[in-house]
């Protein structure tokens, strides 16, 4: 790891054990049984609960209630279980953080730009990508919370600055910090054995310069951030709105589609009971 980001990396959380476990499993791989996979998980109560929680919503819950995580696992499969407990690990991240303004407004910036990305890979007919993209979503600007953690008080001004002038605020962070938040962000990412196409979303998202080769799921995540911001979950300056008009382009969306996205998908959305749990799930309002 580069040594202008070891300093951001102190007191940062660890990983926990199952996240790490299962974020190790390939998820083409044979050599792990359902029961395999509910042992790992089944290690820590607190975890089970949650995911059986959000599991019984809207979006996964099925014709009946699933009570149990052998069930859980086999009615929903490695991709989507991997994403529950991911997302119930990254609901504990920065906990010191939680009572502040920045919590708020970073996570339900995150959560909504994660359900934008999965929703826009279902449409686009890559159900196979949906999840990753949920989760690349989630964790795409993982950075800003990096940076937060390490100066609370001269991050927040950088911030302010960027909501007052519409000043860029990558730029704004290496004056600062010597780094940007995606840069940062990947280089966590990457620290926490992540695979490849998560840290490559961090780095390259709202970028026309893309050079990884999981370039379908960042122009994904980088259209869903930009809607998220479009939105007023974020900082939406005339560069990003220009950013936002090259970049949907590329993406499999159509000008409807793209209507769709701005006006009525927010809307269904709050009607939605996986996000009001996830809502929950992260404290926030």
């Amino acid at each position: 790891m580069p040594i202008k980001y070891i300093q951001y990396m102190k007191d940062l959380p660890v990983m926990p054990e199952v996240a790490s476990k299962i974020l190790s499993i390939a998820e083409d791989s044979l050599d792990i049984s359902f029961k395999e996979l509910e042992n790992i998980i089944k290690v820590d109560p607190g975890l089970t609960a949650k995911i059986l929680k959000i599991a019984n919503s809207a979006l996964y819950a099925r014709q009946r209630e699933i009570k149990n995580l052998q069930m859980a696992i086999t009615l929903l499969g490695f991709k989507n279980i991997k994403s529950l407990v991911l997302l119930v690990t990254a609901s504990n991240f920065f906990l010191r953080m939680k009572k502040s303004v920045f919590h708020n407004t970073f996570w339900k910036h995150s959560l909504i730009t994660a359900f934008f990305a999965k929703n826009i890979a279902i449409r686009c007919r890559r159900n196979d990508m949906a999840e990753e993209a949920f989760l690349s979503g989630l964790l795409h600007d993982i950075g800003q919370a990096v940076f937060f953690n390490y100066d609370s008080k001269k991050y927040m001004e950088i911030l302010k600055i960027e909501q007052e002038t519409g000043r860029f605020l990558e730029k704004m962070e290496k004056n600062e910090f010597g780094s940007d938040h995606r840069e940062v962000g990947a280089a966590i990412l990457e620290k926490w054995n992540f695979p490849r196409q998560y840290f490559d979303t961090a780095m390259e998202h709202a970028s026309l310069n893309i050079t990884s080769p999981h370039k379908s799921l960042v122009i994904t995540i980088s259209v869903a951030d930009l809607l998220a911001e479009k939105l007023g979950f974020g900082v939406f300056t005339d560069t990003k709105r220009e950013l936002y008009e090259k970049i949907l382009p590329y993406s499999c969306l159509k000008k409807e589609d793209a209507e769709y996205y701005e006006t009525n998908f927010f809307r269904e959305l709050k009607k939605d009971t996986l996000f009001h749990d996830c809502q929950a799930l992260f404290g926030i309002k």
